[in-house]
C-alpha cells in the first residue's frame, strides 16, 4: 500500500495535462450547407485548370491519373491543413498541395446555421494530351 501512494504522484507526471487537440473546434465532414468554393463547382474546376502546372517529371515518365487530396475549409473559409490521400508522386503530389495552397477564400460551411470546420476531399487528375 505505501508503494502504491508513492507511486500516484510520480504517475500524474504522464498524463497530459492540457491537449491542443481538446481544445480545437470539431471537424465534419457532411454539414447541413457545405463549403463552397468561389464560382462554385465550375470557378474550381476553372481555377484548377488555369493554375495546374504539369510536373516536368510527371510528363518525361508519362505519368496520368489522379491525385486526391484532403484540407479543410475553416469557419473564416481559409484552407487549412492540406495531405495528399492518394498520389502519384513524381511532382504531382506536390503540385496539387501547391494548389490547394493558392485556393482564394471558400464561403464557409453551415450547420446549424453556424460556420462550422469542413473537411473535403477533391480529386485533381492529370492527363496528358
Amino acid at each position: 500500500m505505501r508503494t502504491l501512494l508513492f507511486l500516484i504522484p510520480f504517475l500524474t507526471l504522464f498524463v497530459p495535462m492540457n491537449s491542443s487537440a481538446q481544445n480545437e473546434e470539431p471537424i465534419y465532414v457532411v454539414v447541413d450547407q457545405m463549403p463552397e468554393f468561389p464560382g462554385g463547382p465550375n470557378g474550381l474546376g476553372n481555377f484548377i485548370r488555369s493554375n495546374l502546372s504539369y510536373p516536368t517529371e510527371a510528363i518525361d515518365s508519362k505519368t496520368e491519373g489522379f491525385v486526391i487530396a484532403s484540407f479543410i475549409v475553416e469557419k473564416d473559409g481559409k484552407v487549412s491543413k492540406p495531405t495528399i490521400v492518394k498520389g502519384l508522386g513524381k511532382g504531382c503530389d506536390e503540385e496539387v498541395l501547391r494548389l490547394i495552397g493558392m485556393m482564394p477564400v471558400w464561403k464557409a460551411g453551415l450547420k446549424d446555421g453556424k460556420a462550422v470546420r469542413v473537411k473535403l476531399n477533391i480529386p485533381v487528375e492529370f492527363k496528358l494530351n
